[in-house]
């Protein structure tokens, strides 16, 4: 096989896709459609929870044009990261949208399903094996730790892919899995350069975020050659460049030409692009590097308390000219207020929108008179209950706070809604972030076979 070609329909399972484009991607002839369907960017509580961060609908809408595309032509369709997390229950709701699917369309197929959360006994187990190691956290991965957090999964690579495809599987539907191993496992598995597998994996993970005009929700193709691979996107007036690609190759890593991954790094120091016609970049240099030791990511979230939130506006200069001292001020009086509460039982954080909430301590334009703001009180408690009286304590005393130059004593806070204080729920934090070394790619990452 000389060349091959994969379709990545969106960045984001069930944000919605170009249809037309996502039509004229197909005319392609890809050999597979690839699809990512989760992250940590939605933050912790949906790892926490294991719950979805889109309505079930909106999966099964994007996930019925993929498998109508897919099993029409006869190819396979990998999803990786379901639904959200990758965590056991978001992973069974994807068989059953998927199985749903096949049964309201009459498809016949295949299906491999790839769990990536660990068992807290196998995980316990593999802490006396040593050479577990912190990719950020201050704290060791503890069996207490481990029992803290409802869910751990494991950042699965190509191999499981690979080995699901191997067994037959037509439709694969993965928990938790590195973006760029969904759209390398074909192309490796077919004996293509491991480099420039995943770094095209990588450009097509986000779909049309590599073409200009950039947009998630537009298909981008990949075209894998014995030497390079092509990318172009799937709107006919949509183009890749030269550095739209660069650009992509750049995004969300610490060494802009080092991607880390399963088992290894993706050295990107020698990769070149090169515009081959309007719409379309080859890229060439990419060069996979092992690990000595084959080692995966661990995320998990543990419980941090239950949130409550209030927002004000804040439009007098007064006030805005002296709203850092006053903030202090509030938590001070919180303090005292709250002091028979156990130490710890709650945290209060402000967000002052319009001077610093972005960047907080970074922010470089600390001299900027805002001539309004708006302040997200944050409070985050043991329980629910604490976290409303504790929120709402910390707007009453703003709101009737006394400090120089005052002209009202009562109107300086504007609420766009009522009630004033909002029941958020749970709140969690990453805590377990750590790297597993294992003796086998597959070892943690157990396959069915389903008859659908």
């Amino acid at each position: 096989m000389k060349q091959l070609t994969g379709l990545a329909p969106s960045g984001s399972l069930g944000s919605g896709f170009n249809l037309p484009a996502f039509r004229s991607a197909l005319d392609s002839g890809p050999d597979f459609i690839g699809q990512d369907a989760g992250s940590t960017d939605m933050g912790p509580y949906y790892l926490g929870t294991a719950t979805p961060f889109l309505p079930r609908a909106s999966y099964k809408h994007d996930l019925g044009l993929m498998l109508d595309a897919a099993r029409e032509r006869e190819i396979p369709l990998l999803v990786g990261s379901c639904l959200t997390s990758g965590t056991r229950p978001q992973l069974d709701l994807a068989v059953d949208i998927v199985t749903e699917l096949a049964r309201e369309r009459k498809h016949s197929f295949t299906m491999a399903v790839i769990d990536a959360e660990l068992d807290k006994g196998f995980l316990k187990r593999r802490l006396g094996d040593g050479g577990i190691e912190s990719l950020g956290p201050d704290e060791d991965l503890t069996p207490d730790l481990i029992d803290r957090c409802p869910h751990i999964v494991a950042q699965m690579g190509v191999e499981p892919f690979v080995h699901a495809l191997d067994a037959g599987a037509d439709v694969i539907v993965a928990g938790r899995a590195c973006d760029d191993a969904v759209f390398a496992a074909v192309p490796v598995m077919n004996g293509f350069d491991k480099g420039l597998s995943l770094h095209m994996g990588k450009i097509l993970e986000c779909a049309g975020l590599s073409a200009i005009p950039c947009d998630l929700a537009e298909p981008l193709v990949g075209r894998i050659e014995r030497d390079g691979f092509l990318v172009w996107p799937g709107h006919p007036d949509h183009r890749c460049t030269s550095l739209s690609v660069a650009g992509h190759s750049l995004y969300e890593r610490g060494d802009p030409g080092i991607q880390p991954g399963p088992g290894g790094i993706n050295d990107l120091d020698h990769a070149t692009y090169r515009e081959v016609d309007r719409r379309t970049v080859r890229v060439t240099g990419s060069r996979f590097i092992p690990d000595p030791d084959y080692r995966v990511k661990l995320e998990g979230a543990e419980l941090a308390g239950f949130r409550s939130i209030v927002i004000v506006g804040v439009r007098d200069p007064v006030l805005i000219g002296q709203i850092d001292g006053l903030l202090q001020e509030m938590r001070e009086r919180a303090d005292t207020r709250f002091a028979d509460c156990e130490p710890g039982a709650f945290r209060i954080d402000f967000h002052v929108y319009g001077k610093n909430a972005v960047m907080r301590h970074l922010e470089p334009s600390t001299d900027v008179a805002p001539h309004e703001i708006g302040i997200l009180i944050n409070v985050v408690a043991s329980t629910q209950d604490l976290a409303s009286e504790v929120s709402m304590y910390v707007r009453g005393s703003l709101q009737h706070a006394s400090y120089p130059g005052i002209i009202a004593t009562a109107g300086n806070l504007a609420y766009p809604f009522s009630p004033f204080s909002v029941p958020v729920g749970p709140a969690y934090r990453f805590a377990v972030y750590h790297l597993l070394p294992l003796k086998d790619p597959c070892e943690c990452f157990p396959m069915t076979l389903v008859q659908v």
